[in-house]
Parts: structure tokens; sequence; C-alpha cells
């Protein structure tokens, strides 16, 4: 019978469609958080790799120059003795021998200046690599107070979503049991289509959910109608209105 329809259906739908768009919300902002949590962990994984690299790195510079600071102080000791013989005169009795151990002299001479060349960049490379790893550390430990406070933060966050998200699931049950079944599942297959909206209210001649204008014709149909009616913008369309 026209006017007769059972209100508490309509409402139902209207409220089962909040309740479940909070219930959207609520699953969307727990993946999030656990997409924070996840992209931080990476960055702090990957800040971590980089400290490792860093310092072995550091570690490589400071041996290659500690190498060439024992061949170049060998070099030194070796120039340094053979200036102790040629200037006690024990081992050089002629010109010829003085000759040859000053040629000997400038030979260590010339190759302690090679290595200093030589380890002068490998002296500026391990203090550029140590500092890296220096500054790097400093990164790593921020972010890891940070991490700390964010999965504290995330996680209690997540846990008060459960709660509230659990305590909502109860009330949709309770309102879902006032929605015919077939009227249910074609309500959950629209939601579902339609991004999260199956239900929309038809507010002075107008389509809410598209805008479109309500013909009299239809406007009178739906207020008649015992059951809700697809809009052509493929959502439940609903009037709480009788008059």
């Amino acid at each position: 019978m026209g006017g007769a329809r059972d209100l508490n259906t309509f409402e139902a739908l209207l409220a089962l469609q909040e309740i479940d768009q909070g219930l959207l919300r609520q699953r969307q902002s727990y993946s999030q958080i656990a997409l924070d949590l996840q992209d931080k962990a990476n960055r702090l994984k990957a800040l971590r790799e980089k400290c490792e690299q860093a310092k072995r790195s550091q570690m490589q510079t400071e041996v290659a120059m500690k190498r060439m600071e024992l061949e170049r102080a060998s070099e030194n000791q070796s120039r340094a003795e053979m200036e102790e013989l040629l200037y006690s005169g024990t081992e050089v009795t002629n010109p010829r021998d003085y000759y040859r151990m000053e040629l000997r002299l400038q030979e260590h001479a010339n190759r302690i200046d090679a290595i200093d060349q030589r380890l002068d960049p490998i002296k500026t490379a391990a203090n550029e690599a140590r500092q890296v790893h220096s500054d790097l550390l400093v990164q790593l430990e921020e972010m890891e107070d940070e991490w700390v406070e964010q999965k504290r933060v995330g996680t209690d966050k997540q846990a008060r979503i459960s709660e509230q998200y659990n305590e909502a699931l109860k009330h949709r049950n309770e309102t879902a049991e006032n929605i015919p079944s077939g009227h249910l599942g074609e309500y959950t297959r629209l939601f579902k289509s339609n991004g999260g909206m199956a239900v929309t209210m038809v507010e002075r001649d107008i389509c809410v959910g598209c805008s479109e204008r309500v013909s009299m014709g239809e406007l009178n149909v739906l207020k008649q109608a015992d059951d809700p009616i697809l809009c052509h913008c493929g959502k439940y369309l609903i009037t709480l209105s009788t008059d």
C-alpha cells in the first residue's frame, strides 16, 4: 500500500552506510599506520646498511693509509741509517763510495716524496670517510629514536582503532538485522562498486549522489515505493519524506 512502507528499512540503510563508511576509514587509518611504520623501518634498514658501507669504506681507506705510512716510515728509517753511515765515515773511504751513498740517499728521498704524493689524497679520503661515517651514525641514532617513538604511538593508535572497530562492527551487525536480506546483498554490492557510497538522499528534488534533478513523477514514485529505488547513478535513492 502506498505510503505504508517501513521507514526503518530506509533509515537502517542510511545508518548502515554511515557505519560502513566509518569502518572503511578506520581500516584505511589502520593500514596507513602500518604502511608508515613499514616505510620508516625500510628507511631505517637502508640507513643502517649505508652506515655499514661507510664504516667499511672508512676502514679500507685507513688500512691503505696505515700501510703507506708504514712504507714511508721504513724508507725514512733506511735513509736515516744510510745517512748515519755516510757521516760516520766508517763506510765511506773514497769519493766513489761517497757518491754512491749520495745516490742511494737520493733514491730514498725520491721514494719518500712519491709516497707522500700518494699518501696525501689517501689521508684526505680517510678523513672524509671518517666524517661521513660519523655523520651517518648521528642520523642513525636520531632515526632509531624516532622509530621507537613512532612505533609506540602507531601501535597505540592501532590498538585504539581495533577496539573502536570491533565496537562499530557490533553496531553494524545490529543495524543490518533491520534490512531485508535482498536489500542488504544489493547494498553490499553497491557499496563496493561505488567506492563506499551505496545509498544517497533526495534533497530539494536533487539526487545528492549525482546532483541530477529528480522529476516530479520519479519523486512521487519514490515517495510511494515500499523498496529502495536504484538511481541511474548506480546508488539506492532514498527520501524519508512522504509529503
